[in-house]
């Protein structure tokens, strides 16, 4: 659906921008179980992703916002009403991205403590995440 105008265009901007970061940031779904012999490398995939995740909604955030597309009191109305949608308010698009971050680094800390749990050392898990634990 495309719509007209000035409003229309400013509009379809946004639902382009949603759907790119959709797009681009898509879960692929699916299962695996971890093990002993995968626990660490599930860890350390889950830590690389939540980081990158979280880099790119930072740095992705502002193209997020809406301009309002005229100075007409529809357009001037309407752009803070995306903006909340999909950057501001606690149920933003941005902020329910940014709590998957929250669960992918909180998933990757439940397999580093399961690899405390086969025998792993704190060392071999650390070094397992490198920079992205923390």
């Amino acid at each position: 659906m495309e719509l007209m105008g000035d409003y229309g265009r400013g509009i379809n901007d946004a639902f382009e921008q949603v759907d790119k970061l959709n797009t681009d940031l898509a879960p692929a779904s699916g299962s695996f179980t971890v093990n002993k012999d995968n626990v660490l490398a599930a860890a350390q995939i889950i830590s690389t992703q939540a980081a990158a995740l979280k880099d790119r909604l930072h740095n992705s955030r502002e193209a997020l916002q809406v301009a309002a597309p005229g100075n007409d009191d529809v357009s001037t109305r309407i752009a803070p009403a995306w903006n909340d949608l999909l950057v501001f308010r606690d149920d933003s698009y941005a902020n329910r991205i940014s709590l998957y971050v929250t669960s992918l680094n909180y998933l990757a800390e439940q397999c580093a403590q399961s690899a405390k749990t086969y025998g792993y050392s704190d060392e071999v898990i650390a070094a397992a995440f490198g920079a992205e634990r923390g």
